[in-house]
């Protein structure tokens, strides 16, 4: 039953009251569309309140007993958003991230993005109760590692699922949100630009803060002529090494800008760098200061609190680490510093204090604004150019605006401040450009995968891969360009008809009869084109009419369900509706189903569109299990009662009417799509009308018969502006055309031959070992199954397995010093890998693929030696990496020896790989690595809930519990 305006009014009103500040318009709106039944999108600005909305959609799932799925890009979020909602929820919040597993049939599930997307390919059925599913951060769908993962949850999500998608303000929103819409379901977008608290932009610049742009958005001052002089030397030939010196040394020092901003009281501050190394040094450089940041024997007191919290967390030999040296001992001087190489349980310390108020400056690389919550009074950009992993290039407005965003804590400050320091590498102008300029559009990265295609793939051809490919953003953003160049070439071609050309045989008018004649042709090619595109858009309506109103099972999900699926579950088919599933039989396929005439034999899993929960099941008399062939005649085997009861017992089970299901939905559909298509077929009426007047036209004009009308057209003056822009754009729009056609066309072909070169596929069926492959969701997990196929692993100890899955593990590409050596026997293995990348990634490129990376070269011993004992302290000693690079590559490593040990427990169950690989994760799994799995799934040290911690009652009337509060801490929204 629709909802009226005031019953969503007071719904609104009641949510709001657990906030201490009020909603914003834009929350508001979002949340009406949520209640009115729809899917939402809200891109706004870091720190606005974005995560407000989803709140509520996990408030009102839960409020109405529903489930409801909490989605992040990244692992660190899912475990702060799950801490965040466990505080609320208590124990009716769950966690899936790969490493952890808790609590996983709760109603309110909080996951990583990777997660529900292969659950989403492998058992979709797992989402048939789910109601709403949270994607935060969904502008990462641009980000190369993460964007394909995006991409393929949205297109697989079924569409009785409720979507809340955040987004940071991006250009082309509306395109984003167009796309959702297409692929999933109706999805409305509320933008809001601006944010809860102002900002504004100061230049430090000759030991000073100078105001650029105020709170209002005011230009107040302006420093044209300043920064960029080395590199502006560079242009005129360079200058000498005294004044490169001199003004590098005017290039002001992180704890000049440090102090200017405590003695303006704008501490708490972020100072964003991009190197790891940076990060640290400034830091420690900020301690020999003595900036005394540290006022009180109070916040002293606490900040050893939580140091000695963390540090009894600890093993004694771990706290002897350089970096849990290092940063206790800046910690105590309000100092910290946070990267992706620091670890775990160090970044959640340094979050803790800072997010308390007893951290006064982190220096941080940009990954901390990706979504920690972690604001701050005041950000220092502390470089405006990075280097991206080819080259050192300026920072883009998107990225300087992410960061900036971290600035201004909503509830504490009244203003945020970001400041851009004086640089001789970089103008004043330059600077302000990217501070100030248009955010650049998000851009599919969508690039598919070995597992991704076996789990999809049709046999023989692909044809629902093929369907995901032209569902992707990458796709429709490519379509939408095409659109677009077809209405430019139109009007091109109306300018074009405005160019005057004289006649050889007399006409006064002769130019404009030959550009008339001219255009005419122009015209008619347009418009058949035109023709063509309404008629595929009216077969695309069309099909879209015959879906089904759910998501049909995969075949691989499909084969492995019935690979143990008990006689007596029910099934709904193409042909036959809902059947009785009575076992494999004797003669191939699927197997035997009970209809209501007959036993059948079903041969193809596409004729199987829908499975309900497996717990479902109808006793069957046992001559119905005892059958090995098909039965034409149901009255030979069972009486009329017999049979009266076995259907009876079926329509006991509640089972949903599919078929008024598909009715309703086409009916839907084709209520939906109505106005588009009697809009569509009054196009074509006018096109083919147009183009028969137009055929008429043209034989009847004098140019058609004219013998020098060829002349005529030479004479012309060809190469005008307009119709350079107009066979511009043409070529563009076939280019863009055959380039799309083929792209596809090849990435099928190519994916299709690398697996079937390596026995994954056989004349276009999967083959016994595509399950394998299909089960591993690691770039590499094509050279893994291959080892795993060739006995490469067989016989290796624990230790040495995890060393070898350790060296797919490490993928930073950074040159290091490495003491560690290998054994003969993994040596000689490393040899035998190596010819096997060589087989696999030359495969690839001759096939146009750049999907596995290999192996890394320099990393290899540290797995080893921890797995035989050594402390963290001695592996440092013999490689030249950090802490946390380290322990991340050894948290990798658990989570690829974990795939394939699943997809071992599912395929081969006896393979002697299985048990080693349990072995070796019980090994890798101790000490410092086993907690740094767990680091932010629940705090070392208590927090305070926000102050909206009252949890809704569920309908069924229980009520959530909520952990103690504790030590003081601010949470933001948003």
């Amino acid at each position: 039953m629709a909802l009226t305006n005031e019953h969503v009014d007071a719904a609104i009103d009641q949510f709001s009251v657990l906030y201490p500040f009020g909603l914003d318009t834009f929350q508001r709106q979002a949340i009406e569309t949520f209640l009115h039944g729809d899917s939402v999108m809200v891109a706004a600005p870091t720190g606005t309140g974005k995560t407000v909305v989803a709140e509520f959609g996990v408030y009102e799932s839960f409020r109405r007993g529903g489930k409801v799925m909490y989605t992040t890009p990244i692992k660190a979020l899912s475990n702060q958003k799950f801490r965040d909602l466990r505080r609320v929820y208590g124990d009716n919040v769950g966690l899936l991230t790969g490493d952890i597993t808790e609590n996983p049939d709760a109603p309110i599930v909080v996951m990583t993005t990777e997660v529900i997307r292969n659950m989403l390919i492998q058992s979709p059925w797992d989402l048939d109760d789910v109601d709403c599913i949270v994607f935060d951060e969904v502008h990462y769908i641009a980000d190369p590692d993460r964007g394909t993962t995006w991409e393929e949850a949205i297109i697989l999500c079924p569409e009785h699922i409720q979507l809340i998608c955040l987004s940071a303000t991006v250009s082309n929103a509306q395109e984003i949100a167009d796309w959702i819409g297409r692929t999933h379901r109706p999805i409305e977008l509320i933008t809001h630009f601006e944010r809860a608290v102002p900002l504004a932009l100061y230049y430090f610049y000759k030991r000073k803060l100078r105001l650029v742009i105020d709170h209002d958005g005011n230009r107040i001052a302006d420093y044209d002529n300043t920064g960029g002089e080395v590199q502006k030397s560079f242009q005129r030939g360079g200058m000498s090494r005294e004044q490169r010196v001199r003004f590098e040394q005017e290039e002001p020092q992180p704890w000049e800008i440090i102090q200017s901003l405590k003695n303006q009281e704008l501490l708490p501050a972020i100072y964003f760098l991009f190197s790891r190394r940076d990060c640290q040094d400034f830091a420690q450089r900020m301690a020999v200061m003595g900036p005394n940041l540290i006022h009180d024997d109070e916040t002293a007191d606490q900040i050893e609190d939580i140091i000695q919290a963390y540090l009894e967390s600890m093993r004694e030999e771990d706290r002897e680490l350089d970096q849990v040296q290092i940063i206790t001992s800046l910690a105590r001087q309000g100092i910290g510093f946070h990267h992706a190489g620091l670890l775990p349980i160090l970044k959640q310390f340094v979050e803790a204090l800072f997010s308390r108020g007893l951290m006064q400056v982190v220096f941080a690389t940009d990954t901390l604004a990706l979504g920690v919550n972690m604001p701050a009074r005041t950000v220092v950009i502390g470089r405006m150019s990075k280097w991206d992993g080819q080259r050192r290039r300026p920072l883009i407005p998107n990225e300087f605006q992410q960061m900036a965003g971290r600035a201004g804590r909503r509830g504490m400050d009244e203003k945020g401040n970001v400041v851009v320091p004086y640089t001789p590498w970089m103008d004043f102008g330059s600077a302000l450009e990217i501070a100030t300029g248009d955010l650049l559009p998000v851009r599919s990265a969508f690039a598919i995968r070995y597992n991704t295609v076996l789990n999809l793939w049709d046999p023989p051809r692909g044809d629902r891969v093929r369907h995901m490919l032209q569902q992707s953003l990458a796709q429709f953003q490519s379509a939408r360009r095409m659109r677009e160049l077809e209405d430019e070439i139109m009007e091109k071609s109306q300018k074009a008809d405005e160019i005057p050309h004289g006649c050889l045989i007399g006409y006064e008018a002769g130019d404009e009869l030959l550009r008339d004649y001219r255009g005419i042709n122009s015209s008619l090619t347009t418009l058949k084109n035109r023709e063509k595109r309404i008629l595929r858009e009216l077969k695309n309506i069309r099909a879209n009419t015959d879906e089904r109103p759910w998501k049909e099972p995969g075949r691989q999900a499909l084969r492995k369900l019935f690979k143990s699926l008990p006689p007596g579950q029910p099934v709904h088919t193409r042909d036959y509706g809902w059947v009785i599933y009575l076992g494999r039989g004797k003669q191939g396929g699927i197997g035997l189903f009970l209809t209501p005439e007959r036993v059948e034999l079903i041969s193809e899993y596409r004729q199987i569109d829908y499975m309900p929960s497996p717990s479902l099941e109808v006793e069957l008399p046992e001559r119905l299990l005892e059958l090995e062939s098909p039965v034409d005649d149901l009255d030979e085997l069972l009486t009329a009662d017999e049979q009266a009861e076995i259907w009876n017992s079926l329509a006991e089970l509640d089972l949903p009417n599919l078929d008024e299901q598909i009715e309703a939905h086409r009916q839907l559909l084709e209520k939906r799509f109505a106005e588009e298509r009697a809009r569509l077929d009054e196009d074509l009426a006018d096109v083919r009308r147009s183009l028969e007047e137009l055929g008429s036209v043209r034989e009847d004009h004098p140019c058609h018969i004219c013998d020098r009308r060829k002349e005529h057209q030479r004479n012309l003056k060809r190469i005008s502006q307009v119709k350079r822009e107009r066979v511009q754009l043409e070529n563009r729009l076939a280019k863009e055309r055959q380039e799309e056609d083929e792209r596809i066309a090849n990435l099928i072909k190519g994916i299709r031959d690398v697996l079937h070169r390596f026995d994954y596929l056989h004349r276009g069926q999967p083959t016994s070992k595509s399950d394998t492959l299909a089960n591993v969701f690691d770039p590499n997990g094509l050279i893994i199954c291959e080892m795993l196929d060739r006995g490469m692993l067989d016989k290796l100890e624990p230790p040495e397995l995890a060393e070898v899955f350790s060296w797919y593990a490490y993928d930073r590409d950074f040159r290091f010093t490495n003491k560690f050596s290998l054994p003969k026997r993994l040596v000689l293995l490393r040899r035998r890998l190596e010819e096997l990348e060589r087989e696999v990634l030359g495969t690839e490129r001759r096939n146009g693929l750049l999907i596995s990376t290999g192996h890394s070269e320099g990393f290899y011993g540290a797995m080893r030696a921890w797995c035989n004992g050594s402390p963290m302290v001695q592996v440092l000693e013999q490689i030249e990496l950090s802490e946390g690079d380290l322990v991340l590559a050894f948290n990798k490593t658990i989570d690829l020896m974990r795939q394939v040990r699943e997809m071992l427990g599912q395929v081969m169950p006896d393979h002697p790989v299985r048990h080693n690989l349990e072995q070796a994760e019980s090994l890798v799994r101790r000490d410092i690595v086993e907690q740094s799995l767990t680091a932010g799934f629940m705090p070392i040290v208590s927090e305070k809930a926000p102050d909206h911690v009252s949890a809704p009652v569920a309908t069924d009337g229980s009520e959530p519990e909520i952990e103690e509060a504790g030590t003081s801490d601010t949470s933001t929204a948003g």
